[in-house]
């Protein structure tokens, strides 16, 4: 029986789909292999971060962002998928920041970051009933330009305060002494030779003592 056209591209079509299909749920068995999920929850607001922002172990990226969901009224829960070889261990802390004028984008992102605080290099296990090891958070934090060229502002005010209480009189007086120095000088340019051959008094009396 010949198929028309019309009946061939729908049959190519539907062929296509499930390839496509077949290499989807292949891709993502596949770019699971070596790698490892694990839990965090907060308290703090997590505007921003989305599936897929990455995971930074002490600022090397090693692993994403799977899920992010709430767990209660103030609480969000968000999984992690993390490479096997990211030294995850006991003393792992994470920390959800966000970072401003960045070599990402202009816009700035939010990614999840990894630090080992503390020497116990036990290996992270789930504890008895969780599905994933849990790593414990600290306060989100944020990184950011405007945060940075606040603080140089703030140094800047600082030393011009300085500035204007300790230097600035010092540097007044020594210009008044300067320009005291250059009339008496232009009164007398001898001055400067009596200055050099001149002897304190108090000098040369301990030579006659001696």
């Amino acid at each position: 029986m010949k198929l028309d056209a019309d009946r061939k591209a729908k049959l190519l079509f539907a062929a296509v789909l499930v390839a496509g299909m077949l290499a989807l749920g292949a891709w993502a068995v596949f770019d699971s292999l070596g790698y490892a999920t694990y839990q965090i929850e907060t308290h703090d607001p997590v505007s921003g971060l989305v599936v897929d922002a990455p995971v930074e172990f002490h600022g090397v990226e090693v692993g994403r962002v799977k899920r992010i969901e709430l767990a209660g009224p103030s609480d969000v829960r968000i999984l992690l998928a993390i490479n096997d070889h990211a030294p995850v261990n006991a003393s792992t802390i994470a920390t959800i920041t966000s970072r401003g004028l960045a070599m990402r984008g202009f816009t700035g992102y939010v990614y999840v970051a990894l630090e080992n605080e503390g020497t116990d290099a036990k290996p992270l296990v789930a504890a008895q009933g969780a599905a994933y090891p849990v790593i414990p958070t600290t306060a989100s934090k944020v990184v950011n330009l405007d945060v940075a060229i606040a603080q140089v502002n703030r140094n800047v005010e600082r030393l011009s305060g300085m500035l204007e209480r300790q230097v600035l009189p010092e540097m007044q007086k020594t210009m008044v002494h300067a320009d005291s120095f250059l009339v008496k000088l232009n009164d007398d340019p001898g001055i400067l030779i009596r200055g050099v051959f001149h002897r304190p008094k108090k000098t040369e009396q301990a030579r006659a003592e001696k």
